[in-house]
């Protein structure tokens, strides 16, 4: 149930995004992408995407779209329906969003990853958004190459289990913690969408 939800607010950002597109063409948009800016980021580069996308429109927005989710099953059944329910589980999401983000670029740092998220440099709806999909489980090397990447897979799991085990009701366990990251990945596409879409360049 919360996946077809989640899956419904995608549409309808999809919704929002098609008038701001680059997508105005009749023409079908050429498949190949302009080859990324191969710059990798500095340490405090690094730090400041850490910053936007854990505190930023992307992360605040994935955060607020989980919650809400969450609020209408309600999930955990423990936690009020109401506003301070939704706190609780506003809080909890952004403790994982900020557990899975702290991971992810600490690893993507010892791996020499660039694990942060970043407009496509192709034109046209649907290669934006494949780009949006994509970015959830790939970085980008020093020469700029999108690699499949281990900390972007590995972080949604981090965040889940800590605040599984830290936050939430006592009968929670890992199974639950495993699910709850998974569904992550979905949060993480409607952010992505965000990012490449909506939110303002940096």
């Amino acid at each position: 149930m919360a996946r077809n939800q989640l899956i419904h607010t995608i549409a309808i950002l999809l919704a929002i995004i098609i008038p701001n597109a680059d997508a105005q063409s009749s023409s079908i948009p050429d498949p190949q992408p302009t080859p990324p800016n191969t710059t990798f980021p500095d340490t405090r580069q690094q730090f400041h995407n850490y910053l936007y996308n854990t505190f930023g429109p992307p992360g605040l927005i994935s955060t607020a779209i989980g919650a809400g989710l969450e609020q209408s099953k309600p999930a955990p059944p423990e936690w009020d329906s109401g506003a301070e329910g939704y706190a609780e589980r506003y809080g909890s999401r952004f403790g994982m969003s900020l557990i899975s983000e702290t991971t992810k670029y600490s690893l993507g740092a010892l791996m020499n990853e660039d694990v942060s998220f970043h407009r496509c440099d192709c034109t046209g709806l649907i290669p934006r958004s494949f780009h949006a999909v994509a970015s959830t489980l790939t970085a980008r090397t020093r020469t700029g190459q999108a690699i499949f990447s281990l900390p972007a897979l590995v972080s949604p799991y981090a965040g889940s289990f800590a605040v599984v085990n830290a936050w939430y009701p006592s009968r929670y366990e890992p199974a639950d913690a495993f699910r709850i990251g998974s569904m992550s990945f979905l949060y993480k596409v409607a952010g992505n969408l965000v990012g490449e879409f909506i939110a303002p360049h940096r």
